[in-house]
């Protein structure tokens, strides 16, 4: 799910669930777990992949990923099987704000 979505709106929806004061805003405790998610998600997850795939390819990939792999079959395959995984989630984290509005409008 996090590679599906920025979860800009996601966001503002746990914080809005979060007991806040003046004293003791619930910016803080977003705000860390915010950094540790991006920490965790591009420092251990996109970097490892984006060096080692310079690595292997360097700059004979074209823009689209997909369209540069010939072989092996099982790495497109498990590419493609990901990809709508990626779709999936996305749809439901995307679809969120128009079930809302669906649901205020039939309320």
């Amino acid at each position: 799910m996090d590679f599906a979505y920025a979860g800009h709106n996601v966001v503002l929806e746990i914080q809005a669930t979060i007991t806040s004061t003046p004293e003791k805003p619930s910016k803080g405790p977003m705000w860390k777990g915010v950094l540790v998610a991006y920490i965790v998600l591009v420092a251990i997850c996109y970097f490892p992949v984006a060096i080692s795939g310079y690595w292997e390819y360097g700059n004979r990939v074209s823009d689209n990923v997909m369209i540069s792999l010939e072989k092996p079959v099982w790495l497109i395959a498990a590419a493609n099987v990901f990809v709508v995984v990626h779709v999936i989630g996305s749809y439901q984290v995307y679809a969120m704000p128009v079930f809302d509005m669906i649901e205020t409008l039939l309320v």
